[in-house]
């Protein structure tokens, strides 16, 4: 009788527990990129922000926050090919200031600094997004063409921080 009891009671823990995690799932997580350290050149170079991302399972809508100072720093979105070569020439988009971003759409997202030197001292980020119900996240190898990119940055939003909580969006300027 007492290991009936008990048996009944694990069950109701673990249908409790998997009713939580999938309510969390349907929840935007948010996330400061680069935690303590923000959106600056890292001092261990490329492999600080590409542990952070492989730590981290990224879903659409989950809301980043990347930390910089104005004037030292900016965040621009670029191609595969455009951030593997660190050329900063021609960014799909350019953000001038810190705040919150939340990817729309699933897929790779290629993220750098524009300022001279930034980018090959480490300054740049490969994030994937997965599906709202989740999958595995690819090697940030994989491939994008400058179509797919193109797509993807009509998929990212800038949501001030003062208006975060109205969820109002500002329009992206370049």
């Amino acid at each position: 009788m007492v290991a009936k009891s008990m048996n009944v009671s694990n069950v109701l823990v673990l249908v409790i527990a998997a009713a939580v995690f999938t309510l969390h799932g349907t929840e935007a997580a948010q996330y400061t990129v680069g935690d303590e350290l923000g959106w600056t050149i890292p001092p261990g170079g490329a492999a600080t922000y590409a542990s952070w991302a492989a730590k981290h399972s990224l879903v659409v809508s989950d809301i980043l926050t990347f930390n910089f100072a104005v004037g030292e720093q900016d965040l621009a979105l670029v191609t595969k090919e455009d951030f593997d070569a660190c050329n900063t020439a021609e960014p799909l988009f350019v953000f001038q200031e810190p705040g919150d971003f939340i990817f729309e759409s699933e897929g790779m997202y290629y993220l750098t600094c524009t300022f001279a030197g930034h980018c090959t001292k480490g300054q740049k980020i490969a994030l994937y997004f997965a599906p709202s119900g989740g999958s595995p996240s690819p090697s940030p190898a994989a491939s994008q063409s400058a179509d797919d990119a193109a797509a993807h940055a009509t998929a990212v939003k800038f949501v001030s921080k003062k208006q975060h909580g109205l969820k109002k969006l500002l329009p992206v300027m370049m």
